[in-house]
Parts: structure tokens; sequence; C-alpha cells
């Protein structure tokens, strides 16, 4: 069944688009006319000769994903599986398959296999396809974490301020007042937000750098732009402003706590370890309780000049 839906997909002109996040090169093949984020051409590529293409990622919409489903668990029949509320990750020392589905759905959406070399095959339920303009849909058929670790990055849940040319990352757990601590620096300091959600953090020769990143939850605000990391600033709703330093332990735990990590997988997760150790060791980490006001912005400020 799933190679019928191949060999449909052969009479269809494949778009082929190639994005440079990070340092990492993709290309997404996937049927003219299939929607993705508008977001994401914000890093399209003009791959140069000399580039490496670091994965190929195949695309197709297809009626039969459970037919394709029970295909694939036969061929990881000997594999480990894990399973999380939205997706089920089956796994073999060579290679991954992630069946993907909605909060409280009792069929997947989407399916993805890494396959040999640098090829993955992506199959989406064909009621679900015209919701790949979402981003966090689309981009959750290509496992990017995976990706970027190998590029030692990691994807940091943060409103990404740019201010005097470096970057000020606010994190916190969704709807704690990310954007709304990045439009109070905007509006009393004339900073400006280069993403609301999401950005990705690269220990270059020179210090760390945070690099755009194509989700920006519901700020809207998704810019390609890289700047040196200045601070992370961890924030929690409070009365009061007041900022502290987070060292050790503490701030291990609160960074953990908002980077895209496959919790299943150990090799993984040591890595992060490793290098949120060299983050702190190298950039300050703050923790601000406050509220939503021109002394939250004061507070921080005397701790960052």
């Amino acid at each position: 069944m799933a190679d019928r839906t191949m060999k449909e997909r052969k009479e269809i002109d494949v778009k082929r688009r190639r994005y440079r996040l990070g340092h990492a090169v993709i290309e997404i093949q996937m049927p003219e006319g299939m929607p993705h984020p508008e977001n994401l051409e914000k890093f399209a590529y003009e791959q140069e000769e000399s580039d490496q293409m670091d994965r190929i990622y195949q695309i197709n919409d297809t009626d039969c994903l459970k037919d394709i489903e029970q295909m694939l668990r036969e061929e990881f029949a000997q594999a480990s599986e894990i399973r999380r509320d939205t997706m089920c990750v089956l796994s073999t020392a060579e290679k991954e398959c992630r069946i993907l589905n909605f909060q409280g759905a009792q069929k997947p959406y989407g399916i993805s296999v890494e396959e040999s070399g640098t090829f993955s095959r992506v199959w989406v339920e064909r009621e679900v396809a015209p919701m790949l303009k979402y981003e966090t849909i689309f981009l959750s058929l290509l496992s990017l974490e995976k990706l970027m670790l190998k590029h030692n990055a990691m994807i940091l849940h943060s409103a990404y301020m740019c201010k005097d040319e470096k970057a000020v990352l606010f994190s916190a757990p969704s709807e704690t007042g990310k954007s709304t601590q990045a439009d109070l620096w905007e509006k009393y300091r004339g900073t400006r937000t280069v993403n609301g959600d999401r950005s990705l953090l690269i220990r270059e020769k020179d210090g760390w750098h945070a690099f755009g990143w194509p989700v920006c939850g519901s700020s809207g605000i998704c810019c390609n732009e890289e700047y040196p990391v200045q601070a992370i600033v961890m924030l929690h709703q409070a009365r009061e402003n007041q900022v502290e330093k987070l060292t050790g332990f503490q701030a291990v735990q609160k960074l953990m706590a908002q980077i895209t990590i496959n919790m299943w997988n150990a090799e993984f997760q040591i890595k992060i370890m490793d290098m949120i150790e060299e983050l702190i060791a190298e950039v300050p980490v703050y923790e601000l309780g406050c509220d939503i006001s021109k002394e939250a912005v004061e507070c921080l400020e005397k701790v960052l000049e």
C-alpha cells in the first residue's frame, strides 16, 4: 500500500527547497502545492557546491497511513518502543521511526522514518495536510532537535531579544510572559524582538550565539538573525521585581526544562547536559521575578549593565 502511494506521487510535480538552520543544511521534497510554514522561507538557502547536505526529507500525503504504520511496525519488530502523549518512537541502533498524533487522538496524523545515510521519509494523513502551514505541526515531522544536536546546537524555548547587537533570551514555560517582557524592553528601551518563542543556541569560536528559528508561537515574530548571547533570563511572575543569578544545579535544572530534549534517548540527554554545563560556565543565567511594568525592565537592566 505504501509502495502504491509512492508510485502515485512520482506522477506529481515535486518541489525541492533547501534551508539553513544554524549550521545545518536540509532539503525538503514535497508535492507542488502542499502547504508549509511561511516562516520557513525566511531560512531558504541557495547551497554552494562546497556545502554538504545534512538531511533530505521526502514528504508525501496519503490516505493509507494506517497501512504504512502496520508495514513499519513489522519492519521495526525488534526495535525498542517508547510512548509519549503525542508520539510513539520505534528505534534501533541504526534508525528511528516516529508515529505522531494529536493529544487525545486515536490515530496518527504523521509518520517519519530515518533511513540510511541522510535520507528521511515522511508521510502525513491527507486530511491533515492543509494544517502543514502551521509551524509546530510541520516541523514536528522532521525531528530537527536530533539534527541540531549533531551540530552541537540546542533549541531553547525563549523570547529572543536583540539589545545593543547582543542577544538576551527570556525563557520560561508557555503563558508565563516571555514575549511580554521582550515587548516591555522594546517599549521602554528601544530593543527589538528577533523571535517570540524559540532560539537556537550554538557554541562558536568566540562564544555562544543565538540564531533564529522558524517557530515563533503566537507572537508572530520570526527573524533569521544571529547575535552573541549576553544573558539568559529565566522568568516567573511575581508581585515584586527581583533578580538573582543562577549557578550550578539551579541553572541546569531551569534550562533543561526549556530545551527540546529526547528524554527517551540517554545519549541525547548526556550530550545536552554537557552543553548546558559549558553554556552556564560562559553565559550568565538569571532568574527574574517580575510584573508587567517599566520597573521590571529597570530591575533587570541594573544586572545586565
